[in-house]
């Protein structure tokens, strides 16, 4: 900025007038621009300083015309004069400097406007991430854009299919590890498990104990989600068969899926709240998991789930029809010749 001030001060120099003929050179506009690339650096005080240096500098050059020569400082009052001669107008002087600053303030606020709602984005967005560990994508993004207050009771009901599994024996297992190396192991299956889940889109509602509740199609939609889900459980049972947890431990889960109708939504008091599923479609899973123990396999599905999954993507092998507790009717259950 002085660097520029400077040179223009030599222009009454370069072509031989009095001082106050720089004062009218259209080279100030430069300050401008000046003003605005220190904008780039995102701080006020860059853009303050600019400014102000370029204000007061311009009213140096102001006094330096009206102070060089005590017996004829050129001032004028008529604006034709001043735009025909070398007279000085102090108004159109100090309307430049009043334009400097009003600019530099401008630029000033607007700057700090954006860098607090930057840095409010970034505190949201973090936040909406540490939100999705706790409760599905779907849900953060919700909470986060804040169209309307998250209260219980809010839900939807769509077809979807559900997948609950847990790990075969884990009793006898917990019994033989100390509680750090309990919850080592199990945060190191669940890592392995949840990877196949997600990457055939499903979404883990809940973790617990050392079961996991995952649906398909809700709340994120999810076509072929009965085919998905299926996918998922081959692809889980493929991931622990070739890993090894802790000291060599071998870990075998167990896995029921249903297709229905089931809500998805939130639960919980005003001040805390939290995602999960409901319906008897949801229990129906829970309950297939469990027969795997009394048919020896490690996957069961649902007929629903045999019928929209597609026979002829899988090679599905039916075990008969039972009944399951809570249930009156009974269901017709399969397995899969490859993740039996």
């Amino acid at each position: 900025m002085a660097l520029l001030l400077g040179l223009i001060w030599t222009f009454h120099l370069k072509y031989d007038q009095p001082a106050s003929f720089y004062l009218k050179v259209p080279t100030l506009l430069y300050v401008f621009i000046f003003i605005a690339l220190r904008a780039l650096r995102f701080e006020v005080r860059y853009v303050l300083i600019a400014g102000g240096v370029a204000a007061l500098g311009w009213l140096l050059m102001v006094l330096y015309v009206v102070s060089i020569d005590p017996a004829d400082p050129m001032i004028t009052r008529s604006y034709v004069e001043y735009m025909t001669s070398n007279s000085v107008l102090l108004g159109a002087e100090f309307d430049k400097v009043i334009s400097i600053l009003m600019v530099t303030a401008i630029l000033a606020v607007a700057i700090a406007r954006s860098r607090r709602l930057l840095v409010e984005s970034v505190v949201e967005s973090s936040a909406a991430r540490e939100l999705s560990k706790f409760v599905p994508d779907q849900v953060a993004r919700q909470a986060k854009a804040g169209e309307e207050r998250m209260q219980a009771g809010q839900g939807e009901v769509r077809e979807a299919t559900v997948l609950f599994t847990d790990i075969e024996g884990f009793t006898t297992i917990s019994e033989t590890m100390t509680p750090t190396e309990l919850i080592a192991a199990l945060n190191d299956y669940f890592a392995v498990v949840s990877k196949p889940i997600n990457e055939h889109g499903g979404v883990i509602n809940q973790f617990q104990g050392d079961a996991i509740l995952a649906t398909f199609n809700l709340p994120d939609t999810l076509p072929d989600h009965a085919a998905h889900a299926v996918r998922a459980a081959i692809a889980m049972q493929e991931a622990l068969n070739s890993t090894r947890f802790g000291d060599n431990l071998v870990l075998r889960s167990r896995i029921g899926i249903n297709s229905g109708e089931i809500v998805g939504g939130l639960v919980g008091t005003g001040d805390r709240l939290g995602y999960t599923v409901h319906g008897d479609d949801v229990n129906l899973a829970a309950r297939l998991e469990q027969l795997n123990k009394d048919y020896k396999t490690r996957i069961i599905v649902s007929q629903r789930t045999y019928e929209l999954a597609g026979p002829a993507q899988f090679r599905f092998r039916q075990l008969g029809t039972t009944t399951v507790r809570g249930r009156h009717a009974p269901v017709v259950i399969y397995t899969l010749e490859n993740g039996a």
